[in-house]
């Protein structure tokens, strides 16, 4: 997924996905062992759900930098993190993290960690940031079919085979194997990972794709960047997919699948 898709989508970002990552938010704190007065930095906050959950539980003792490579993701982040004295935000490349060594006790990356040209660098960066006994979280999508937009994206595939290299590198962390065995190459201890599932349900197959085609978010805005016979076709090929699982016209449930991995330096 391009950057330029996020910077251009972030102001439709919990609208298009947000809604649906905060669910995760809580599994992911708790493989951090997160606690109050520690050290964190979100890494890919996006518009800083997970960060915002992070505050609450640090507290006044503790604080957290929410960082983004994206500038209008942070801008984002700002207006609903500007209201807490313990969260402050930094402009952050992943895979090259300007922090010190050894400065944080927590690192978090919700919904990032695939997105990243290099898995291994970025959970590299994780740990060297990282005191010692300190942790890192991540969680990350599993499969096109499992993902609220993973099905949207196989279609534009479908007609569009060059992005096929790019939605494989997307989803390769999900299994849970892979997932720990990049946290024991990284040099990561007491390693876990786990799944979750959720499922989200909208009125119809309208409700959820004419913000995609009216170019919300980073899906829409990638949507709308496609040929328009391309558009047209995605388009009737997911109507015809979604509305073969119920009722056409009808509402449609959609999963939402996702890896965890933790570990301790």
């Amino acid at each position: 997924m391009s950057n330029r898709f996020y910077d251009a989508g972030a102001a439709g970002y919990d609208q298009i996905f947000g809604f649906a990552s905060r669910e995760f938010v809580p599994t992911l704190l708790r493989l951090a062992r997160l606690a109050p007065g520690h050290r964190v930095l979100d890494v890919a906050t996006g518009t800083g759900i997970a960060a915002e959950a992070a505050s609450g539980v640090v507290g006044p003792m503790g604080f957290v930098i929410a960082a983004d490579i994206s500038v209008p993701m942070l801008d984002q982040a700002r207006k609903r993190l500007s209201r807490l004295p313990n969260v402050s935000f930094a402009v952050e490349n992943g895979q090259a993290l300007t922090f010190p060594d050894a400065n944080f006790d927590t690192v978090l990356c919700s919904m990032g960690l695939m997105m990243f040209p290099d898995h291994a660098k970025g959970l590299s960066e994780f740990h060297r940031v990282l005191k010692n006994d300190g942790r890192a979280a991540v969680s990350v999508n599993t499969a096109p079919d499992r993902a609220i937009h993973g099905r949207v994206r196989a279609a534009i595939v479908r007609y569009m085979p060059p992005r096929a290299a790019a939605e494989a590198h997307h989803f390769s962390l999900g299994d849970e194997r892979t997932l720990r065995t990049l946290f024991e190459a990284i040099g990561f201890r007491e390693i876990e990972t786990t799944r979750e599932v959720r499922h989200f349900t909208f009125p119809s197959f309208d409700a959820f794709f004419d913000p995609i085609e009216e170019g919300v978010g980073y899906m829409g805005q990638e949507f709308i960047t496609l040929p328009l016979e391309v558009r047209w076709q995605v388009r009737e090929d997911l109507r015809s997919d979604f509305e073969g699982l119920g009722r056409p016209g009808g509402p449609i449930t959609l999963p939402l699948e996702v890896t965890f991995g933790s570990g301790r330096k």
